[in-house]
């Protein structure tokens, strides 16, 4: 009786797919109902949404909220024979405007952390032992916005529960059940036999007979600094994110575009095709601009040069990129330009000589420093990598990273996927570039604790310009200044959302001196 709303679609919607034409018209009559279109009351959750699938989010959808509601909150829990309640999910700030999240939702409200921290986000359930294990999403109406300490750290579900008991106007729940077995990933079926890489354990290794989805898949596991998934069909695997590093960002950086990192949408169709059947090509495709591959955190990896072209010089020797070898850029995007030091710190050394920290855009991996013999990987003369045999990903080639451009790779040795020419679209920009880059020093991103905001310091010995539209500008004189910025909740949300068509999400700037003075107007800005 339900309307499938198309599992592979991205982001999240307050404006997409309505709630009615996915239950029954019985249902869009009834009392407050929250339903999935890919799971009944009582029914059983596809493995897809589990660990032994793509580990993606559900899509859920739901109708008749109480009149006063000011926002939702959404809580999946188990309840295990023995012990507490366990939560997968913790998603909060959800406007009130909103009825439904579709398939790997991103960008609307806030997320926790879930049971089986500290991966903040959707954990996919991966309840241990056999037999039929079941789980619940409950949909909480709030008539306000519950008082939570979200910049200490990631609020867990008791948390939440406990702000939320005396703002609740109204809860619905949807029980779904699922038994551990054999997954299907898109159209690889695969049985995962191996563990997680872990500090005691980091040498695990794939058997002969892997397939090339596993490859992928398992490298993913070794990420200690950010959270990617991967669902593969006959032709690619599909890595999606949010595009952010859980490690730090942005300290050391010494020039500055004043760009900010904010989570992408790197999910659903968005997500970074990588060729499961990598081969030399009979000839290379330029990596000119733009990203070349994607880190096994999810994080995107650039080319090594600015914006334009290597006319325009090279990132890293510019001063450009932070302590990790990364940056904002003009989405607001967080990407590596070279090797991505601060995700390889969380694995010995040796361990990336034989996994993959990374996967180009041609299928080819990408290793550390050295062969799978330990020896120091050598480089061609044709795309900077070789053809010395590799473990735990696709023969024939692979790159390494050096610490001398062009750090990756200068060209593609394969055939890269769609995602070389289509790569603008992954991203929506937030805003005009606020100044042309310029040096400064003592760069850092901290949180500030008391609200929230995320907070990018900085120093000039120059003055600077800046700008908030593009058709404005602003002075500043020498000295420390502040970017604030803060993802937008709540009823906040809703009106901003109200005259901004088309977006799902909104972020409040501001641009301050030292001591916290504002130098310019507080902007927020939607997508």
């Amino acid at each position: 009786m339900l309307v499938s709303c198309g599992g592979s679609g991205s982001g999240s919607s307050s404006g997409g797919l309505a709630a009615t034409a996915l239950v029954p018209p019985v249902l869009s009559m009834a009392k407050f109902s929250i339903v999935s279109s890919v799971a009944l009351e009582g029914g059983s959750l596809p493995a897809d949404y589990t660990c032994d699938g793509t580990r993606s989010s559900p899509p859920l959808a739901w109708v008749n909220a109480p009149m006063a509601t000011k926002e939702f909150a959404l809580l999946m829990s188990t309840l295990p024979v023995t012990g507490p309640v366990k939560y997968n999910w913790v998603l909060f700030g959800i406007p009130a405007s909103t009825n439904s999240l579709a398939r790997n939702s991103s960008g609307v409200g806030i997320a926790g952390v879930g049971s089986d921290g500290p991966t903040v986000g959707y954990q996919a359930p991966c309840s241990q032992g056999p037999g039929l294990k079941t789980y619940t999403f409950t949909l909480y109406a709030l008539s306000a916005s519950p008082q939570l300490a979200t910049a200490a750290s990631p609020v867990g579900g008791d948390a939440l529960v406990s702000a939320i008991t005396s703002l609740t106007l109204a809860s619905t729940t949807l029980n779904v059940s699922n038994t551990r077995g054999t997954s299907s990933v898109g159209t690889t079926t695969t049985t995962t036999t191996t563990t997680s890489p872990t500090a005691t354990n980091p040498q695990t290794t794939l058997s002969a007979a892997s397939t090339p989805c596993e490859h992928v898949r398992e490298s993913l596991k070794a990420s200690s600094f950010g959270l990617a998934t991967v669902t593969c069909d006959n032709a690619y695997a599909y890595i999606a994110s949010n595009g952010l590093a859980t490690h730090a960002m942005m300290n050391g950086i010494m020039a500055t575009n004043l760009q900010v990192p904010v989570a992408q949408n790197f999910f659903g169709s968005n997500a970074w095709k990588i060729p499961l059947a990598p081969a030399i090509a009979s000839s290379t495709t330029n990596a000119v601009d733009g990203p070349i591959g994607v880190a096994i955190n999810g994080v995107p990896i650039f080319n090594p040069c600015k914006q334009g072209g290597c006319q325009n010089g090279d990132t890293k020797v510019l001063g450009e990129l932070d302590v990790c070898n990364g940056h904002a850029g003009r989405a607001d995007d967080y990407h590596y330009h070279a090797a991505p030091t601060c995700l390889m710190a969380g694995q010995a050394a040796s361990y990336w000589d034989t996994h993959p920290l990374g996967w180009a855009l041609d299928g080819f991996a990408i290793y550390g420093y050295n062969n799978a013999d330990g020896t120091v990987a050598s480089r061609d003369g044709v795309c900077g990598g070789n053809t010395s045999a590799v473990v735990n990903g696709p023969s024939g080639y692979s790159y390494h990273v050096t610490d001398v451009s062009p750090y990756v790779l200068s060209c593609f040795r394969g055939t890269p996927s769609p995602d070389l020419s289509g790569q603008g679209g992954k991203y929506l920009p937030l805003r005009k570039p606020p100044v042309t880059p310029f040096p400064n020093s003592a760069m850092s991103l901290t949180t500030d604790v008391t609200d929230g905001y995320q907070v990018l310091q900085f120093t000039s010995a120059q003055r600077f310009n800046t700008t908030a539209t593009g058709t404005d500008s602003y002075a500043n004189a020498a000295g420390t200044y502040k970017i604030r910025y803060k993802t937008v909740v709540g009823a906040e949300l809703t009106a901003l959302l109200a005259n901004s068509p088309g977006k799902i999400a909104c972020w409040s700037f501001q641009f301050t001196s030292g001591t916290g003075v504002l130098t310019q107007p507080t902007t927020s800005y939607c997508r």
